[in-house]
């Protein structure tokens, strides 16, 4: 069989056997997976670091650990999602590891530089950043599951249907919901 052949025929599988595959060592079939995930990964990390390179760095990360920890995934598990976790582990690793002295240094390009390095700025966002987390967390996971694949991953209706496997008007209606919850969790906790 031909290595195009085998490509055309990984292309048709779903993403349990690919996994399957991959964990018994048949690179051919992890390598679709990337095709499959690669830029819709990088889309994702992209929409939350400015730095091209340092979202390069993670991904390439994700990847690796993704790679290692395959035995890790539940059987029943979605993959991209999984994935995406990874990739965030990574993200939140690689700028815990990171001095302000990095941003700060001239010898770095101007693509890498924060948007913005005002102190007040910096506090106040990553305040943000924590009070929408610590209420993504209140939600169920249901909720969670798909504000993450609607507003972070930017899945269209389609997708999360395919992903979660239920009908678009279903994840239209879970969606309104979970958005709810998540407004009413920040209203409680600015109210706190």
């Amino acid at each position: 069989m031909r290595s195009n052949d085998t490509t055309s025929t990984y292309a048709l599988l779903p993403d349990d056997r690919l996994v399957g595959d991959a964990r018994i060592g048949n690179r051919a079939a992890f390598e679709e997976l990337v095709r499959r995930y690669h830029s819709k990964l990088t889309h994702a990390i992209r929409s939350r670091v400015s730095c091209r390179m340092t979202v390069d760095d993670i991904v390439q990360d994700a990847w690796i650990k993704a790679f290692q920890n395959l035995t890790q995934l539940r059987v029943d598990g979605n993959f991209y999602y999984w994935l995406l976790r990874i990739a965030m582990n990574s993200r939140r690793t690689y700028f815990q590891n990171t001095k302000q002295a990095d941003w700060t240094d001239p010898q770095l390009p101007q693509v890498c530089q924060p948007r913005s390095s005002q102190p007040e700025a910096v506090a106040e966002r990553n305040e943000d950043c924590q009070r929408v987390r610590h209420a993504l967390m209140n939600l169920d996971e249901g909720h969670r599951r798909i504000l993450v694949l609607r507003d972070y991953e930017q899945q269209d209706y389609r997708e999360i249907s395919e992903t979660l496997s239920i009908k678009v008007g279903t994840v239209r209606s879970r969606l309104h919901r979970a958005r709810s919850q998540l407004r009413n969790q920040l209203k409680a906790s600015s109210t706190s």
